[in-house]
């Protein structure tokens, strides 16, 4: 036992350093942090849905945007992991899930790495490295989790055993085809680089065909269903992207979108240093590999960008091709690999005793502060609601939006801000699975509402999906154009105040919210949000409006949800 330990000490640092997103919000308000933006307002309340309908509960789908989401739209619903939901209830699916990503990302790179003869401390950094990456592009599937294993079986084997054809098939079972097929593509020039002799192409051809394939296989639904159903909302996207605008994105993407003007960008700014070096130490080196490798992510970023240019997206994807206008084919998907090799190659080849010490250290830096990034935010917030000045936290956000920071930092240190002691607020961080989806509250409102629809101001609808209530807005990657016409009839004169909520519904829309400027000032259409089916709004805060009678004031005991029938 104790050899095991010795041997496999390095994994056990390692794994708990990725463990700090976990363990560190735990320790200090007793729950998890998590990262809202395509997982508690998305991809989880999706889950829930999948995971009723393994259950035999055919009609949740129905709960979701007035029930113009069809089973084809789904995009993981045929994928095997989905048997978990019956043992697993829905946070522990979510979580188990997110912790096997990182671990198999971990693994995948370290296997990989390995067979690349790098010693096992900078295998080992490596694979962290990429695990973080991983984390950070927060994948649909196993596709971009086990590309390093994918590459590993490349450059190792001549011939694939019975094992390997099904560890293959089942990656390919759990990756969205649109998503990650370029990243599967990229692999061969890797490989063919990496290989130390000339590989046999009925290999490549093999591992792509299966992983490729059986990708198909769990994604020709949402072709099909696209295809013969109705008129997607994807069709009418339009970006109208120049190409230099389509690059900066494109590079900005690459190099995980740091943005100076946000206060959350010392938590990615190590990260960003990191592999910014990388790539200039790189571009000086002599090693065909390396170099290799970081003109390969050049191309892709010219590809990128070129891709996104509308120009030519408006004059390829015509006709039957309209349907993948707003698809964005991911090809930036092989980055964290051609990253983290480039890493673990600078660590072999750099002479510099020192070099090499920075570079570690700021590795060490970059992954500490994008684990601590979720857990911070949400401590901070739980910290802050309960003892703060209910006046001076409004003051915080006033100025976050502002950008001026300095004002944020000079209200968070001054003790006079402390002095009221607020400890009987209900939510204090929404940062958390439990918190976000606030389902004692939801539940209170079930009783109510029943079976009827209900619309969101000012509240994620989503919330309400997962507590099973029936909606009329959401967030969603497909649904129908005909609804995207028809909901924005609600929100029609609201979208002519603001040029920025007007630009995102037209020109995207996945996120189809009542929208509103100010909220003393409401215009939306709430008799039309009753004829595409809503009976009542839930909103965030009170409304004056003829069309609604208030039915619970606080609801639950909430200061921040009030629910009004439409008449």
């Amino acid at each position: 036992m104790h050899q095991y330990f010795k041997r496999n000490f390095i994994h056990f640092l390692f794994i708990f350093f990725l463990a700090i997103h976990y363990l560190l919000p735990l320790i200090f308000i007793g729950q998890v942090g998590v990262n809202i933006h395509d997982n508690l307002d998305a991809g989880v309340v999706y889950d829930h849905i999948i995971g009723k309908i393994y259950k035999g509960n055919f009609e949740s789908i129905n709960y979701f945007l007035g029930g113009e989401i069809k089973w084809y739209y789904l995009e993981k619903i045929f994928y095997p992991i989905n048997i978990l939901h019956y043992i697993l209830d829905d946070k522990l699916f979510y979580f188990a899930n997110d912790i096997l990503k990182k671990i198999f990302s971990y693994f995948s790179f370290y296997l990989l790495a390995k067979s690349l003869n790098i010693k096992k401390i900078n295998c080992a950094l490596g694979a962290i490295l990429y695990s973080t990456l991983v984390s950070i592009k927060m994948p649909v599937g196993l596709g971009l989790v086990f590309l390093p294993y994918i590459t590993y079986l490349l450059l190792n084997k001549d011939v694939l055993n019975k094992k390997h054809y099904i560890s293959l098939f089942l990656i390919g079972l759990h990756s969205p085809l649109t998503q990650d097929i370029f990243a599967f593509v990229f692999l061969i020039p890797i490989v063919f680089i990496l290989a130390n002799k000339t590989k046999n192409f009925n290999l490549y051809f093999k591992v792509l065909s299966v992983v490729i394939i059986s990708s198909a296989l769990t994604d020709i639904h949402i072709v099909i269903g696209s295809i013969f159903g109705p008129t997607l909302h994807r069709e009418l996207f339009m970006e109208g992207k120049d190409f230099i605008s389509t690059f900066k994105e494109a590079f900005g993407n690459i190099f995980f979108s740091l943005n100076f003007k946000k206060p959350l960008f010392i938590f990615e700014f190590f990260l960003v240093f990191l592999l910014g070096l990388i790539s200039i130490i790189s571009f000086f080196k002599k090693e065909k590999n390396i170099r290799f490798i970081l003109f390969l992510m050049i191309g892709i970023l010219f590809l990128q960008a070129f891709l996104g240019y509308h120009y030519f997206v408006d004059n390829v994807f015509i006709g039957f091709l309209d349907i993948f206008k707003g698809y964005h084919f991911k090809l930036e998907r092989v980055i964290p690999l051609s990253f983290a090799l480039l890493f673990i190659f600078q660590m072999r080849e750099i002479k510099i005793k020192i070099l090499r010490k920075f570079l570690f250290l700021t590795l060490l830096l970059s992954i500490f502060f994008i684990q601590i990034k979720i857990p911070t935010l949400a401590i901070g917030q739980h910290y802050l609601t309960k003892n703060m000045d209910e006046m001076k936290i409004k003051k915080i956000r006033e100025n976050l939006i502002a950008n001026n920071f300095m004002e944020v930092f000079q209200i968070i240190f001054n003790k006079e801000n402390y002095l009221s002691n607020r400890q009987n607020t209900k939510y204090l961080t929404n940062k958390t699975f439990d918190n976000y989806y606030k389902f004692d509250d939801y539940l209170f409102i079930k009783d109510i509402v029943k079976n009827s629809r209900v619309m969101s101001v000012g509240l994620d609808p989503m919330v309400a999906v997962m507590n099973d209530i029936k909606v009329i807005d959401g967030y969603h990657n497909l649904y129908p154009l005909k609804y995207k016409i028809k909901f924005r009839k609600i929100i029609a004169d609201e979208l002519e105040k603001n040029v920025t909520l007007k630009r995102y519904y037209d020109n995207w829309g996945n996120r189809v919210y009542a929208f509103y400027s100010d909220k003393n000032d409401l215009i939306l259409n709430f008799q039309y949000a009753k004829k595409l089916g809503a009976d009542y709004v839930i909103s965030k805060f009170p409304i004056q409006n003829n069309n609604l009678k208030i039915t619970c004031y606080n609801c639950n005991g909430s200061k921040e949800i009030f629910l009004y029938k439409i008449l």
